[in-house]
């Protein structure tokens, strides 16, 4: 694995294993305080951007009818896709990374309009203010990959929704359009991290510029 300002690396995790999804994968090691070596179960790790959104109440009641998980997450978008660490010291290096990129950021303003489906999931497009996300996109992870397989381009999409049953999710995208235009502002990033329980949390949340890092969650297990 190689970070961003690192010697031997392009890009953020770029050169990493990846995983398609939260999903249950390896374990990490931890030390206890004996200064044995314990293995422990891993959790996997997302860098998103939860933005602001104007019309958040209203999204939240048209979630809550049809998305049975929309209590675990806000609407987000994915900048990385997840990934384990490997060592402690990986994880540490992700969480500095994070840290030092977000102080030179600047919040910005997002238009979403297109509501579009993916698999069993519901995703708004944006329609100004996607750029910035591609840029910080590629600043996170790389805009040269060393990847062994190649990666569709980043299509920055706020993940809205997550319906299994193909006529509600009809229903839902159809309600979306009812309410138009979402406006958004993007002012941080934060990091999830996924339980083998499929529970997600919050871990760490960084706004933009030198405000202090908050850690909602242990970065370690």
């Amino acid at each position: 694995m190689h970070f961003v300002g690192e010697k031997n690396g392009p890009g953020w995790f770029s050169n990493g294993r990846r995983v398609s999804g939260f999903e249950e994968a390896g374990s990490i090691v931890k030390p206890e305080k004996t200064g044995k070596i314990t293995p422990v179960k891993a959790l996997q790790y997302s860098v998103v951007v939860l933005p602001k959104l104007d019309n958040e109440e209203e999204l939240r009641r048209l979630r809550e009818q049809y998305d049975p998980t929309y209590y675990q997450l806000a609407p987000y978008v994915p900048m990385v896709l997840p990934f384990t660490p490997a060592t402690l010291e990986e994880l540490q290096a992700a969480n500095d990374f994070i840290s030092q990129t977000r102080r030179k950021l600047h919040p910005w303003a997002v238009d979403f309009r297109n509501c579009v489906e993916s698999e069993d999931r519901l995703l708004l497009v944006p329609a100004s203010g996607g750029e910035e996300l591609v840029r910080l996109h590629e600043e996170l992870h790389g805009a040269q990959t060393m990847a062994l397989i190649e990666e569709p381009p980043y299509a920055p999409l706020l993940v809205l929704a997550k319906i299994p049953d193909p006529e509600r999710r009809q229903e839902a995208k159809h309600e979306v359009g009812r309410l138009g235009r979402t406006l958004g502002v993007v002012d941080s990033l934060s990091l999830l991290g996924a339980m083998p329980s499929g529970e997600i949390r919050l871990v760490a949340h960084y706004p933009f510029g030198i405000g202090r890092v908050d850690y909602y969650d242990r970065l370690l297990p």
